[in-house]
């Protein structure tokens, strides 16, 4: 496709005002998120002999994968590091936030905006040899629109013709994708779908002949398959070791060549030595968002490559609407101001970034800048919205009460983030200030989501949410997105139900001129800003530290791995 089309389809779907934070260098789940040996490394693939080159770069993570390994299912940033070296995608974003082919040599859009055409690559190839063709996009794509399809993404195939019978199980085919030959995909949509270039683009493709193998309602059990991924993308699975590791191979047979990094290790780490490693070489690259100021310091005066840029990430609370106490406005708006934001990011942070007033990225066109409450802490503002609420301290032991009993929370926390942590711990004494007991549940984080994504039984929990380029809330926060059947994932995991803003969300989509979705998308903010099913906490900087030998990384807020196929390693 000509540069003046892609820049035309771009300037009406996909115009991203976006600020980025100057990088500074010396001489990186799911979200929402986990530890290690050193491995052996080989012979180096490169031809320069006047320096010596490794064929190994180990990437230093702090959660371990779930090996969840399927980019329909990842619940996790760290599984989703792995889908992304591992499956490729239509379209990609390159270094500048800008949509560019993959697997797709081009696409053409018509000028409603109703259907969209991708044209394949010659010679694609999943990792066992297979070839990819269109039927393996449909076969995704209709995945996703499957009525036993628990994961997030469901939402990215709504719009396309076809997909209610189906969903339905009334059609045996989605009709709105017509694949003429093994080369061409055609979408059509009931309406035009503004986000179609980062939510199908780039969504990762799955082998139609090993996952048609299955039962579709077993695949999110399916853990042989799901642990060893067989995708199309620059680097080729090769063992799983949880808690330790994910090795990975290079893809030989890459359309876009053979990546120079033969093999890619995620090794689970320790943060608290995170730092050590990167300077002694047992780790080549990693996020340290998480370390505090000397240490950042530290690596610098080390040699080891430091670069900052802000986060698609925010850190939140969220409450259960499900239960009676959370569902009364004042009780959670009590909440809002109990918090000390400004100090969790000032003191824990040190001032590594900034509080947001709603759940939304916001350095991105989307945010509102004006028209938010900024909830700043104030005790008896809070005090006064518990007793509207019914409550007050009758018997002076410094819990409010109601009807002869303290008003009592518990507070789910994902271990493994120390911040995150932390963080729970200032809140737990932040709102005891306030008349609140809360009580901390740590856990591990796939223990977290099963108990309050999965099985909807909590009342307060912390995570983050990594959300996209374009911005769809619709998977969080549409009323479709809840569930109250327990064992059944609802990814609106408040239960927020508000009609308006479904309204909102469902034009957003539909909405082809950027300032026209801007709007739309500002006063869905200030929705949640009033109605608070979360209490967004703050958006920390991205800190990826990195051997000085290694070239060609491009990182930023929305790309980690772009290029990676070109990366090299030179100790």
């Amino acid at each position: 496709m000509g540069k003046n089309l892609l820049k035309k389809i771009l300037s009406v779907f996909l115009v991203f005002a976006f600020v980025v934070a100057p990088l500074s260098a010396c001489g990186k789940k799911d979200g929402g998120d986990a530890t290690g040996g050193k491995s052996e490394s080989t012979e180096s693939v490169s031809d320069n002999k006047e320096k010596k080159d490794t064929d190994e770069l180990i990437y230093g993570i702090t959660s371990s994968p779930e090996g969840n390994f399927n980019p329909l299912f990842f619940n996790t940033q760290y599984d989703g590091n792995v889908v992304s070296l591992v499956y490729d995608s239509l379209l990609r974003l390159n270094s500048n936030i800008e949509i560019e082919p993959a697997m797709a040599e081009k696409y053409e859009m018509t000028e409603d905006g109703k259907k969209i055409t991708f044209t394949l690559k010659d010679g694609l190839k999943f990792h066992d040899g297979q070839p990819l063709t269109s039927a393996d996009v449909k076969f995704t794509l209709e995945a996703l629109a499957n009525k036993d399809y628990e994961g997030d993404l469901a939402s990215y195939v709504e719009s396309i013709t076809g997909f209610e019978a189906f969903n339905k199980g009334e059609a045996k085919d989605l009709t709105g994708i017509a694949t003429p030959d093994e080369k061409t995909v055609e979408i059509s949509f009931d309406v035009p779908y503004s986000p179609v270039l980062i939510n199908i683009g780039t969504l990762g493709i799955i082998p139609k002949h090993v996952w048609e193998k299955i039962d579709f309602a077993n695949w999110a059990k399916s853990e042989k398959e799901l642990a060893n991924p067989i995708g199309s993308g620059p680097y080729k699975f090769e063992e799983f070791k949880q808690g330790e590791f994910v090795k990975l191979i290079a893809n030989e047979d890459y359309y876009d060549g053979t990546p120079k990094l033969n093999k890619f290790t995620f090794k689970v780490v320790n943060e608290d030595t995170v730092t050590a490693e990167l300077i002694n070489g047992t780790v080549d690259l990693a996020d340290i968002s998480g370390v505090k100021a000397d240490d950042e310091t530290k690596l610098k005066d080390e040699n080891v490559t430091v670069k900052r840029y802000p986060n698609s990430k925010i850190q939140y609370m969220g409450f259960n609407l499900r239960n009676d106490i959370l569902k009364d406005i004042n009780v959670r708006t009590a909440v809002a101001y109990g918090i000390d934001r400004e100090a969790i990011v000032k003191g824990l942070l040190e001032g590594n970034g900034e509080v947001i007033d709603t759940p939304m990225v916001p350095t991105l066109w989307s945010y509102p800048k004006e028209g938010l409450v900024e909830y700043k802490k104030d005790v008896e503002k809070a005090k006064e919205l518990l007793k509207s609420a019914g409550y007050e301290d009758t018997d002076n032991s410094g819990y409010v009460d109601k009807d002869g009993k303290d008003l009592e929370l518990s507070l789910d926390v994902p271990t493994g983030d120390q911040i995150r942590e932390q963080t729970g711990t200032i809140i737990q004494n932040d709102l005891k200030d306030i008349g609140i007991k809360v009580n901390l549940e740590p856990r591990e984080f796939e223990a977290v989501m099963e108990k309050v994504v999965g099985n909807h039984d909590f009342e307060l929990y912390l995570m983050g949410n990594t959300l996209d380029a374009d911005p769809d809330p619709t998977p969080y926060w549409r009323s479709t997105q809840a569930s109250d059947e327990p064992g059944v994932y609802g990814w609106n995991i408040a239960a927020f139900k508000n009609e308006e803003a479904d309204k909102l969300m469902d034009l957003n989509r539909q909405q082809i001129n950027v300032d026209e979705r801007a709007n739309t998308l500002k006063d869905f903010g200030k929705i949640l800003n009033k109605e608070l099913p979360w209490i967004p906490l703050y958006a920390s900087d991205i800190v990826k530290a990195y051997n000085a030998g290694l070239k060609n990384y491009e990182p930023n807020t929305f790309v980690d791995f772009y290029n990676v196929q070109n990366w090299e390693l030179v100790k």
